[in-house]
């Protein structure tokens, strides 16, 4: 049967007899349920449809020869070449069946239409890469292949900025759930407080203070909860366009989901954190307690080209923890030689990433300006102002911390873009495992 990853939309081929397993996708790894077929008409024949379509596929009976151990590819060219030999044949061996391919796990052989598909293995479950179209090959494609082969790193980094378009109705979602959740809780308490000092015994005691506070800790957590939610969608986007998929995934709003990613990053965090601080003893002595130390630390030179070579390797970072090992991204042993070995093409990409960061803290920047003084008044909001003043002031502040969230998300799909093409088109390079 012929399945389509949910998570990263790749397409590949599992055995029917597998209906309603788990199995795991070729691509992002993640893991995929088999649709359950209906079993009814085997049951009312008396007899097993599914034994006789594994003796018979395509016309042809294939026989599954057990071997305890799958022959090398030279041993079955020579035992093939001594069999010709006995039987007298001078002419060359027949075309192999261009749909029948071995099994790098266990040496079986699996039949299949799909040629460019990639397959499981009905025995050992292992992954059977499908064919690959050469270069030469593509001026005889067809205009349908042609749009099916995967975008390179050069050729799609300047369209990253376009990437989350087909995200946008995810990314208006979330504008909406950041704007809703503290606009529903906040908004019925001040119409509520609004309405009992309108009584003339309690307006002296009517205080409207207390909303900067419930504003800053909403969007503290707000902020923690989209910020992962921003970091998770990087990581899924590097994945899904590494596994060659075109679509940008779906956010996930899943905390646990969230919680088990930002481990990676918080790891991340932390490491970085604790070189700055060994840097700063080795050159100072001590632990430094302010930010003037902070800001010697950074009019060293001597520092601050080590902090510049810290930075250096940040992207590469990102794609480590965005494989299957995530701790991958923080092992020097794998980081330096994905560096070296790609070091003029990173170089470029280090480039790439810092013109997307100029510009994206340039929108921000931007809505900042616009934004700060909503933000502010809302916060600073006291019992001097009118209710329908701090209501007024809430709700644009309001409205512009939405803005926000939506530009970090579209961001994190950009980015996430960028990385993936590099590491789809070097991913033979990398040490990861991608």
């Amino acid at each position: 049967m012929k399945v389509s990853c949910p998570n990263c939309h790749k397409v590949f081929s599992a055995p029917s007899e597998w209906a309603g397993r788990k199995v795991k996708c070729p691509g992002c790894k993640g893991p995929v349920s088999l649709p359950r077929t209906d079993d009814g008409g085997e049951r009312d024949l008396g007899f097993d449809l599914g034994s006789l379509a594994s003796m018979e596929q395509g016309g042809e009976v294939i026989v599954r020869e057990r071997k305890t151990k799958p022959l090398s590819l030279k041993e079955a060219q020579a035992q093939q070449e001594a069999a010709r030999r006995e039987a007298g044949e001078d002419e060359p061996p027949a075309q192999v069946d261009p749909t029948i391919r071995l099994c790098p796990g266990c040496g079986e052989r699996v039949q299949s239409p799909e040629l460019y598909s990639d397959l499981i293995c009905r025995h050992c479950g292992a992954t059977i890469p499908g064919r690959e179209i050469k270069q030469e090959q593509t001026r005889y494609t067809t205009l349908s292949d042609r749009v099916t082969i995967s975008v390179t790193f050069y050729t799609g980094f300047g369209s990253a900025a376009l990437y989350p378009i087909p995200a946008l109705g995810s990314i208006g979602l979330s504008m909406v759930i950041a704007l809703g959740a503290i606009a529903v809780i906040l908004f019925p308490i001040l119409g509520f407080t609004g309405a009992s000092g309108a009584n003339e015994i309690s307006r002296e005691r009517t205080d409207f203070g207390w909303v900067g506070l419930f504003l800053t800790v909403m969007f503290t957590a707000e902020a923690l909860y989209f910020g992962a939610v921003a970091y998770y969608v990087l990581i899924d986007t590097i994945r899904t366009t590494t596994s060659g998929a075109e679509q940008p995934p779906p956010l996930t709003w899943s905390p646990v989901k969230l919680g088990s990613a930002l481990g990676g990053y918080a790891a991340l965090l932390g490491f970085y954190a604790l070189v700055v601080m060994l840097l700063f003893m080795a050159r100072q002595g001590s632990m430094f307690g302010s930010l003037d130390d902070l800001q010697h630390l950074l009019s060293d030179p001597v520092s601050l080209a080590v902090l510049a070579l810290l930075t250096f390797g940040v992207p590469m970072n990102m794609i480590g923890l965005a494989s299957s090992h995530a701790v991958d991204g923080l092992n020097p042993v794998k980081l330096g030689p994905s560096i070296l070995r790609t070091v003029g093409h990173y170089t470029f990409l280090f480039l790439i990433v810092v013109l997307y960061l100029g510009f994206y803290f340039g929108v921000m920047y931007a809505a900042m300006s616009w934004a700060g003084p909503m933000l502010m008044q809302a916060i600073s909001g006291g019992s001097d102002l009118g209710l329908g003043k701090i209501m007024l002031n809430a709700l644009m502040g309001l409205a512009a911390w939405s803005v926000l969230v939506g530009a970090a998300l579209y961001f994190a799909y950009s980015m996430g873009r960028v990385l993936g093409l590099f590491s789809r088109t070097y991913r033979a390079r990398l040490a990861f495992e991608l």
